[in-house]
């Protein structure tokens, strides 16, 4: 599976974002969380969040001998359509939470289809919890799934791709231990064969088991 640097960077991010919250949330006599307390999350961790999908994507049909030759190249021009992603995990921390999960993707342009999935590995970060700042959520995801293209009679044929990416959301709203929030974030599908960039606009909602 080829990593993008988009991939990367999207993660080097989070984990920077996450050790600034860590260094907020310590001091000089920090005893290890002995005793502490969870204020918003911890335990088990499910979300769900559709999405209104927009984007882009061209791509060759997944045969050696075919790749990058213009004659078969599949080009959606703009797409839009719904998203879908799910996962569950663990909140590890208020402001760390890691889980795995996957994504569903489908649109339609002009003279166009894509739709494919993807299994993903998440990592969300509350980067700004110890200023206060406790809703205010910063992820990113990495993993493998496929994406298909059809434009007219071409066709677009990711194979196994890498996919990657990352977003903000801001939780708005809690319910016991429900908590709602508006969320946008940005999605490459890479291979050999095709590349698409995807944006998700939408809304989640996410279950912590505790604090109770």
């Amino acid at each position: 599976m080829r990593c993008s640097p988009a991939f990367i960077a999207a993660l080097l991010a989070t984990v920077s974002l996450a050790s600034t919250a860590w260094a907020q949330n310590t001091s000089d006599d920090w005893n290890g969380g002995f005793g502490e307390r969870a204020e918003r999350r911890s335990d088990v961790v499910f979300g769900a969040a559709p999405s209104l999908m927009l984007g882009a994507s061209h791509g060759y049909p997944n045969e050696i001998e075919k790749i990058d030759q213009p004659q078969y190249e599949a080009k959606s021009g703009f797409t839009s359509g719904i998203g879908f992603e799910g996962w569950v995990g663990v909140a590890l921390k208020d402001w760390f939470t890691f889980g795995v999960g996957g994504v569903y993707l489908g649109g339609y342009g002009k003279n166009s289809d894509i739709s494919g999935g993807a299994g993903l590995v998440r990592v969300e970060v509350f980067p700004l919890y110890g200023i206060g700042l406790k809703d205010l959520a910063v992820f990113a995801h990495v993993g493998a799934g496929s994406l298909t293209l059809h434009e007219g009679s071409r066709e677009g044929q990711a194979g196994f791709a890498s996919v990657g990416g990352g977003g903000v959301a801001y939780e708005l709203a809690r319910f016991g231990h429900f908590a709602f929030a508006p969320s946008a974030e940005y999605l490459l599908v890479a291979s050999q064969a095709m590349t698409a960039h995807q944006v998700l606009i939408g809304a989640r909602v996410v279950f912590y088991g505790g604090p109770g």
